[in-house]
């Protein structure tokens, strides 16, 4: 099967915690027939490219937002993670953010905003199998 372009993950945060935009798959082997599997050999996702998070402000108000790239790893939630950290959005805009990040599995991308209802981030990107 052939790698495509999607979306990843689209979240419109209904509070202003944290939220989950996208989970980078984790795979396992698994058994087939008896016999462990790779999980390469099974064509599941093993890393994603992140091409562009599209953010839009769907009020009148200028709230901002953050983005943070969680390590699979677990490390603490350091001033490190932030990719962008209290951007002002202007009311009933769009950005479009061309990142073009790799990512390995399990790592995460957080989002937050600081008013509820009022922000819509979309990730799109190809999952490597």
């Amino acid at each position: 099967m052939a790698d495509s372009f999607k979306i990843l993950g689209q979240l419109a945060p209904t509070g202003t915690s944290e939220g989950e935009l996208y989970v980078v798959p984790v795979t396992a082997s698994k058994t087939v027939g008896g016999v462990a599997v790779a999980p390469k050999a099974l064509s599941v996702t093993t890393q994603t490219v992140v091409h562009t998070i599209i953010v839009c402000n769907l009020a009148g108000n200028t709230p901002t937002f953050d983005i943070r790239l969680k390590n699979a790893a677990g490390d603490a939630n350091g001033n490190q993670e932030y990719l962008f950290k209290s951007v002002a959005t202007t009311a009933n805009s769009t950005r479009i953010l061309s990142l073009g990040l790799t990512l390995s599995a399990g790592n995460q991308i957080k989002v937050k905003t600081s008013i509820a209802d009022e922000i819509a981030f979309t990730a799109m990107g190809i999952e490597v199998t």
